[in-house]
């Protein structure tokens, strides 16, 4: 006679738990596969979409496999997600401190995050093209969420330096140009694919020389 779904429940859970608490080898590699295929479900049907059924499909498994490694798809998404975020994070925030002009740590954040989104693609992907407010509010969307305002602000910072110390024109709106940065980063998840006629550093290079330099042949002024 099998076991109701509840105690089947809280069995896997507690083997999860301990698994988690030795990471062996083995469990970690299969960890990863399942993360990995987790990923490629979420970029063709979007968060909301996939179910842990689907995630198992394309594991070439069953769910109760996927459930030895986490609670839920939101988790798998999560783990997805935050090491790469938190690390993008860092990284921004270390050349925002930086003494060097607003126009240098511009341009560097753009490339960085590019050469980032290829890095870790579809991982940051998901990230961005997911609505976060359509997720529950647990500790970890909250986190993830301050990670995201921790990364504007550094945004922002430079902006305002560059305003301020008269690197940008006259009459930029740094709200306004922090917004067109993000906005033109966080597009490529609508059509960036590795291997495509650009790698993730050229990406950066033309943003950055498009919004330090323009577009406009100075003639035309």
């Amino acid at each position: 006679m099998s076991q109701p779904v509840d105690d089947q429940s809280s069995l896997i859970g507690r083997r999860r738990a301990l698994a988690r608490r030795e990471r062996n080898a083995s469990w970690l590699e299969r960890r990863d596969q399942v993360m990995n295929a987790a990923a490629e479900a979420f970029q063709a049907k979007g968060f909301q979409a996939v179910s842990m059924s689907d995630i198992a499909a394309r594991l070439g498994s069953d769910r109760a496999s996927v459930y030895y490694y986490f609670a839920s798809k939101q988790e798998i998404f999560l783990a997805l997600v935050e090491q790469a975020v938190r690390a993008n994070v860092e990284q921004i925030e270390a050349v925002a401190a930086t003494g060097e002009p607003a126009t240098v740590r511009l341009r560097r954040v753009i490339e960085s995050l590019a050469e980032s989104y290829e890095r870790h693609y579809p991982y940051l992907h998901l990230y961005i093209q997911e609505d976060m407010r359509q997720l529950s509010e647990s500790s970890d969307e909250k986190h993830l969420r301050e990670l995201g305002d921790r990364y504007d602000d550094a945004i922002m910072r430079i902006a305002l330096d560059g305003v301020e110390s008269g690197e940008f024109r006259p009459g930029v709106d740094p709200h306004m140009l922090r917004f067109a940065v993000l906005g033109a980063l966080n597009w490529t998840h609508r059509w960036y694919r590795p291997g495509g006629r650009l790698s993730g550093a050229e990406i950066g290079r033309a943003f950055s020389d498009l919004f330090l330099n323009g577009a406009a042949a100075q003639s035309s002024y």
